[in-house]
């Protein structure tokens, strides 16, 4: 199972906490996104899911067009909900966010911004459509086009970590990870690379 994460949104974005709000690429980006979707073609990919966020579902339909893989967008796979805190300047963001620091420690998977998701909700709606995906795959490769905090909840579930050890896996914008399933459980194969034929040689 491949997690893929959109390419850099708009300038205009950067400065925003826009967590789940549905926000433009940049040229950048659609050129990246081109760019990851079509080093796909060849691989074995026998079906694609996507957030329906345009920013990820680009990506889900460019890999779709190379692969030949059907595609299937849904909601469920939408970045984290940030609450009242969603839209706000990230300088802000991150004072609100120190504020509540002492909350966040006592229970960092439970913990949400007021008014929005913890990882806890995240990981519950994001990890049946993960399920289901796979059984789409019908034992093929999955690839998931989504974003960073759906990556880093996916990977902290599969690999057995913390939340706060999730953050050790910050996947870059157009870069992915490889999730392969072994009778002992899920193993990383790859983390945080630009192009997926550089895991698969």
């Amino acid at each position: 199972m491949w997690l893929v994460r959109h390419a850099q949104v708009d300038e205009a974005f950067h400065s925003i906490a826009y967590g789940s709000r549905d926000v433009a690429l940049s040229e950048e980006g659609l050129a990246n996104t081109r760019a990851m979707a079509a080093s796909f073609a060849g691989l074995p990919v026998t079906a694609v899911l996507s957030s329906d966020l345009e920013r990820a579902l680009s990506m889900g339909r460019g890999v779709a067009a190379a692969t030949g893989a059907p595609l299937r967008a849904t909601p469920s796979l939408r970045e984290i909900d940030r609450g009242e805190w969603q839209g706000i300047e990230r300088d802000d963001f991150h004072e609100r966010w120190l504020a509540s620091a002492e909350a966040y420690w006592r229970d960092p998977f439970r913990w949400n911004a007021p008014g929005g998701e913890s990882d806890e909700m995240l990981l519950s709606r994001v990890w049946p459509e993960l399920e289901r995906g796979l059984s789409d795959a019908a034992g093929g490769t999955l690839v998931v086009c989504v974003h960073a905090n759906v990556i880093r909840v996916a990977l902290a579930h599969a690999l057995g970590l913390s939340t706060p050890d999730s953050y050790r896996f910050a996947t870059f914008p157009a870069h992915a990870n490889l999730l392969a399933g072994t009778a002992d459980g899920w193993r990383l194969e790859v983390a945080n690379v630009e192009r997926p034929r550089q895991a698969a040689g």
